[in-house]
C-alpha cells in the first residue's frame, strides 16, 4: 500500500502546474501527464485534488488570488468601476493574469458541456456587481441588468481578443472605454 503523500507538497504541486501550464494546451494535460512534469506517478495529484480539473481549477484558484476578496462597491466612482473591471478582467500583459485569463475561457468552455457551475457562478457575480454598481448611479433595474449583460460580455470580448491577439489588443483600454460608456449613461441618483 503506497504511503499518503506529504500534504505540504500540495502548493508546490500547484507552483509547478502552474509553470507548466504556461507552455502547455489544457488538452494536452492529463494526469498522467502531469505526474510525469512532477517528476512523480498520478497518485499525489489525486490524492490531493481528486482530479485534473480540480488540479486545475485550484491553478485558477491560486492565481486569481487578488481577485477573491476584489469587490465592486456600488456607490463608488467611475473611476473605481474602471479599476474594477480591469482588475478582473485585464492585466494581461503580466503573464499569470494571461494564463488564468485562458485557463478560465478554456475551462469555462468545457464546463457548459459537462454541467459544472462554477465559471457560470462567477460570471453571474460580474454580472450582479455592474448592475448594483449601475442601479447606484441611476440607471433603473431593467436598464442596469441590461447594461451590465453588455459591458461583462464586452469585457469578456476584449479580454478574448487580447487572449487570441496579445499585440494586437488593449484590452485594459477597452476596459477603460467600457466603465466610460456605463458612466456617461449613469444618471445623477435621486437622494
Amino acid at each position: 500500500m503506497p504511503r499518503k503523500p506529504d500534504p505540504t507538497l500540495k502548493p508546490a504541486i500547484i507552483e509547478k502546474v502552474t509553470e507548466h501550464l504556461h507552455d502547455t494546451k489544457l488538452e494536452a494535460v492529463s494526469v498522467r501527464s502531469l505526474g510525469r512534469v512532477l517528476g512523480t506517478s498520478a497518485y499525489p495529484i489525486v490524492y490531493h485534488f481528486g482530479s485534473r480539473d480540480a488540479l486545475i481549477d485550484a491553478v485558477v484558484e491560486h492565481l486569481d488570488r487578488d481577485l477573491a476578496d476584489l469587490r465592486l462597491v456600488p456607490d463608488a466612482g467611475p473611476a473605481a468601476l474602471r479599476r474594477w473591471l480591469i482588475a478582473v478582467f485585464g492585466g494581461l500583459e503580466h503573464r499569470d493574469r494571461f494564463l488564468a485569463a485562458r485557463l478560465t475561457f478554456e475551462l469555462g468552455a468545457v464546463e457548459t458541456l459537462d454541467g459544472r457551475e462554477r465559471e457560470r457562478l462567477v460570471h453571474h457575480g460580474h454580472l450582479a456587481a455592474v448592475a448594483a454598481w449601475c442601479t447606484a448611479h441611476g440607471y433603473a433595474t431593467p436598464d442596469a441588468e441590461q447594461a451590465a449583460s453588455e459591458a461583462v460580455c464586452a469585457a469578456r470580448g476584449a479580454q478574448w481578443a487580447a487572449l487570441v491577439d496579445p499585440d494586437g489588443t488593449d484590452v485594459d483600454g477597452a476596459l477603460r472605454a467600457i466603465a466610460d460608456r456605463l458612466a456617461s449613461g449613469a444618471q445623477v441618483p435621486v437622494a
